[in-house]
């Protein structure tokens, strides 16, 4: 289908947010892909749908971070509002349960937050009960997107709490977490509810593996730990 770009906004120096309308809605579930097909080529890149998702969604957004080979990614920066892209899709296994009543733990790296975001959205503005708690790992300061939005939700929201951790940056002032997560980590973000939450974890493999073996290691069962493994 081919979609109109509405807004593009920078986000970090290396990540921009795209906002396109549908020529007419689809359905999708909340944690689903689109892929991006590249113009003229057969050639396509597979992108998390960053808002909740529904039986009859005409919007869609999307988090992209730029790789200046990237046969899709690369264009991002150029495009600007009344321009075009194809998408194809909806995909995807990554499925949000909105039935499952445990709270909800949220582990993401980078722009791994795109999917998370869905989720976030989707109990917050379905009016669901679970409590969600983010814990958002990114490099440094610059790299944090949606700082603005997730101050805001929290602050409307009490069921809904996050913390940043930065891995290559130690400021001063800085009110977050520095370093990469670990089980002392995940413990004091996750653990007060005994890790009885259900765990939705999108980020680089390494860092989604080794959040996946704390979690395990604490006693977090198999079929409460969801992971974006982009693979359909």
């Amino acid at each position: 289908m081919i979609a109109t770009v509405k807004k593009v906004t920078q986000e970090t120096p290396r990540v921009y947010s795209v906002v396109v309308t549908l020529p007419q809605p689809i359905a999708f579930k909340t944690g689903q892909v689109m892929r991006w097909n590249a113009p003229g080529s057969k050639a396509g890149r597979l992108f998390s749908i960053a808002v909740p998702g529904g039986d009859q969604v005409s919007e869609l957004s999307f988090v992209i971070s730029i790789l200046p080979e990237g046969i899709v990614s690369s264009r991002v920066p150029l495009l600007k509002p009344g321009d075009t892209v194809d998408l194809a899709g909806p995909h995807g296994k990554f499925i949000f349960d909105e039935t499952d009543p445990r709270d909800i733990g949220l582990i993401a790296g980078g722009t791994g937050i795109s999917v998370l975001r869905s989720i976030y959205l989707h109990v917050l503005t379905h009016g669901l009960p679970n409590k969600v708690r983010l814990l958002f790992s990114v490099r440094n300061r610059d790299e944090v997107i949606f700082r603005d939005e997730l101050a805001a939700l929290a602050k409307k929201y009490p069921q809904f709490t996050y913390t940043i951790t930065l891995t290559r940056e130690q400021p001063e002032q800085w009110k977050g977490k520095c370093g990469t997560i670990n089980a002392a980590m995940l413990a004091e973000e996750f653990g007060k509810e005994k890790f009885q939450q259900a765990f939705y974890l999108c980020g680089p493999k390494t860092f989604v593996k080794n959040a996946e073996n704390i979690l395990s290691a604490a006693g977090v069962t198999p079929d409460r730990i969801h992971i974006d493994r982009w693979v359909f």
